[in-house]
């Protein structure tokens, strides 16, 4: 283990003293905890005993001989770290709010479980040695304690806002940690995994103290027996989208030295070789946690429990005040003005995500934390504010990005086939799809509006405008995709005009953010969504609150931002063969058939940037009638959602676009496509 970041260092450094007398008082208050006279001592002796143990934890890996015992053993340790929020030690857990509110009463256990959950992130402080973190921790535990257990205090509100306190007293050094995770290169407690250790030992896999389950393992693995041919080729083919992106987008890499990358612990036989590659161009590779379990964590491994994350997706009202947002985002501007070399040299986030967990069906719970219409508005002013501040030091058309995926073993016994398939999905030759795109693209600027309807079950029925071109020489509304920030190749896609955008948008059944949704059904007027429902619950009430808080929190409604035509013939036939069609992620269910974004547009801070496809027309359609107000009033252009949904083919009827005179063009017609020069693309339907 190392701490060489001099931010880490310095912070350390303030809080060692602290760290020290706060661990000795925690281990002195459980020492005098031999008699429990009530609940309320039994769960701070259940926490501090967590937090002693963590920090019991940080010694033993300090020693690098922690992990030359063998991998059971530390399989067996790793798991410990995670035993109370993992099956079945999470039902009797105080992180379990329906738990804690058995004991408590419900607005106390949400409280209390709340808090709970948020000493979990102790493990990343310790894998990352952050004592200035720790020290923070044990500081709000021992304050908790003595408010509740010596002072009898139980008011709600009021160790409310002694949490809300505790978290901003320190809020710039705690925020100069953040921003040095994410933006410097300097930040390498994860990244020097890959370079320093022996990939073929698996035992690599615990020095993350992230959660090593048995997709880790198995994808370690084969990973690790691939050839090292194999192993370039897939590396290969996720640096070279990421360098091609920036061509793209006409974003220079002069000036920039950092790229953050995100993959699956498994995977760093591959990694390995993306280093190499990003190091021949200059890009210190880094990577990157969110220890607050976020929807995209960076750093991916199993989730040691979704339910529970599901559980505490409001849990930030434990300290969302007015108060706390003004304070972190004052505290946020100084920060940001600190990383502001930082972020001019940061190039950008090159990711490599996976698919093929089984889908995950939350359950609701009543006492699961809840926003109210406050604290709603607090978070969404939180996440808008904090982007405008990001984007000052660093605009949207200052970096670019890349996207891959590929699948976990959990996707079935096919899993090597299922592999060697998405590695064939994601080399598709560009050029012969580059050329059938044009001409539907050519087709499209044509018309004014598209018409999508379903089949078979599917009542999608929804009309879509299209931005009107002034030059048709040198103007188009549709971007032509390949593999470059979005691998694989095939999709076209535009910003839909709002007004004149209306009807139903149906898919059967479709995995969004990490859940399912079973017949979601979402309708548009004047392109903002009117109405919502699923049926994934017994009550309309329950299906209707599911959507919004899965796909619009905090938002009342969504525009749609995107429209896209997928045209990846084989990645969808890849889905049908292998039977695993709802296990796809977006990124790959995306190019499977039409696909309609909710949310901001592909060009949130970058709609001023031109944008060319490779006939040299100008893709116009980078904003619509709500993000144009970036230039008068920036807090209500965006909504930090963009969310896609796609219609898979053989859910799909006709896609026909018309004109100001009612002449139609078709593009597809019964699922298959129509347009003259597209016709390659049906194929593979006709080899199933």
């Amino acid at each position: 283990m190392r701490t060489t970041n001099p931010t880490f260092q310095e912070a350390n450094t303030i809080a060692m003293d602290r760290y020290k007398e706060s661990c000795l008082e925690i281990k002195s208050l459980l020492a005098d905890m031999s008699q429990i006279d009530n609940s309320y001592e039994a769960y701070f002796k259940n926490q501090g005993q967590f937090l002693l143990m963590m920090q019991e934890h940080m010694l033993e890996i300090e020693d690098d001989a922690y992990f030359d015992h063998d991998f059971e053993w530390l399989l067996g340790k790793n798991h410990m770290l995670y035993e109370d929020v993992t099956e079945p030690g999470y039902q009797t857990s105080y992180v379990n709010p329906s738990y804690a509110a058995t004991i408590f009463g419900k607005e106390m256990g949400q409280f209390l479980s709340a808090v709970a959950y948020k000493l979990r992130e102790y493990v990343g402080y310790v894998y990352e040695q952050r004592l200035f973190d720790m020290k923070e921790t044990n500081d709000l535990y021992l304050a908790l304690y003595h408010a509740v257990v010596v002072e009898g205090q139980t008011e709600v509100e009021v160790l409310r806002q002694l949490v809300r306190h505790h978290m901003v007293q320190s809020a710039k050094l705690a925020l100069t940690i953040e921003w040095t995770r994410r933006f410097s290169p300097t930040f390498d407690v994860y990244s020097h995994i890959v370079d320093s250790y022996d990939l073929e030992d698996l035992r690599y896999l615990f020095r993350y103290g992230l959660f090593v389950g048995d997709n880790e393992i198995a994808q370690a693995k084969y990973v690790g027996q691939l050839s090292e041919d194999k192993k370039q080729k897939i590396a290969d083919t996720y640096t070279e989208a990421y360098i091609r992106g920036f061509a793209r987008n006409g974003v220079s890499l002069k000036g920039k030295n950092s790229v953050q990358v995100v993959y699956s612990l498994g995977f760093e036989g591959v990694m390995k070789k993306a280093y190499n590659n990003f190091e021949k161009l200059g890009l210190q590779p880094f990577a990157y946690f969110h220890l607050r379990t976020a929807q995209r964590p960076r750093l991916i491994s199993t989730r040691p429990n979704r339910q529970m994350i599901y559980d505490h997706r409001f849990s930030d009202a434990l300290y969302l005040d007015e108060a706390y947002v003004s304070t972190m985002l004052k505290a946020s501007e100084e920060v940001a003005e600190m990383f502001a070399k930082d972020a001019g040299a940061f190039s950008g986030l090159a990711l490599f995500e996976v698919f093929g967990d089984e889908p995950f069906q939350p359950k609701n719970k009543d006492a699961n934390m809840s926003h109210d219409q406050k604290t709603a508005e607090l978070a969404a002013r939180y996440t808008r504010e904090m982007s405008m501040i990001t984007n000052k030091i660093m605009p949207g058309d200052s970096y670019s990005f890349t996207i891959n995926d590929y699948p976990l073993p959990s996707i079935g016994e096919q899993y090597e086939a299922i592999f060697d398939a998405t590695i064939e999905v994601n080399t598709l030759e560009e050029a012969l799809y580059e050329k059938i795109q044009s001409t539907i693209i050519d087709a499209l600027d044509e018309v004014d509006y598209v018409h999508v309807t379903g089949r078979d079950g599917n009542k999608t029925d929804i009309k879509v405008a299209l931005m009107p071109i002034s030059d048709e020489k040198g103007q188009t509304k549709f971007a032509n995709c390949t593999a470059d920030v979005n691998v694989p190749v095939g999709e076209v896609y535009t910003s839909p005009v709002l007004a004149g955008t209306e009807g139903l948008l149906h898919v059967k059944e479709v995995y969004l953010t990490d859940r399912t949704f079973k017949d979601l059904k979402i309708w548009f007027e004047e392109g903002m969504i009117k109405d919502y429902t699923c049926s994934n619950f017994e009550t309309e009430a329950e299906n209707k609150a599911y959507v919004k808080e899965s796909l619009m929190h905090p938002h009342d409604t969504l525009p749609l931002g995107e429209f896209a035509i997928g045209t990846n013939t084989v990645a969808y036939m890849m889905g049908r063969r292998f039977g695993i069609q709802e296990k796809l992620p977006i990124l790959i269910g995306e190019k499977t058939g039409p696909h309609f974004a909710i949310g901001d547009t592909c060009f949130t801070w970058a709609e001023d940037t031109a944008l060319y496809n490779s006939n040299g027309k100008e893709m116009i359609a980078r904003e619509n009638e709500k993000t144009c107000l970036r230039k008068t009033s920036p807090e209500k252009a965006y909504t930090n959602k963009h969310t896609d949904i796609t219609i898979p083919y053989d859910e799909l009827g006709d896609i026909v676009g018309y004109d100001e005179n009612g002449d139609s063009v078709e593009i597809i017609l019964n699922g298959r496509f129509a347009l003259p020069g597209t016709e390659v693309l049906n194929r593979p339907f006709d080899e199933e």
